[in-house]
């Protein structure tokens, strides 16, 4: 019996799409993992709202992802709106 993928989908809210965009540009580069990786990463902009989702093999694999990504997201967020 083949497991489930796991999925996880966040949107973080900026004051300006400026904020969104700049975030989104710093993480691009993140999202590139190697072939071996068992997850994969998407990050959009919809105006002032950065859409992330990680989906991956197993429950293991999207915390790993998910916690580096958030952690990222979070801390360039606090920079720009300071």
């Amino acid at each position: 019996m083949k497991a489930e993928r796991a999925v996880a989908k966040v949107e973080f809210d900026f004051k300006n799409q400026r904020g969104a965009e700049a975030v989104l540009r710093s993480l691009v580069p993140e999202k590139t993992l190697p072939k071996t990786s068992k997850c994969t990463v998407d990050i959009t902009r919809r105006k002032n709202v950065l859409c992330l989702q990680v989906d991956a093999e197993d429950t293991a694999a999207l915390r790993a992802a998910l916690n580096s990504f958030l952690r990222w997201t979070i801390v360039a967020k606090e920079m720009i709106e300071r």
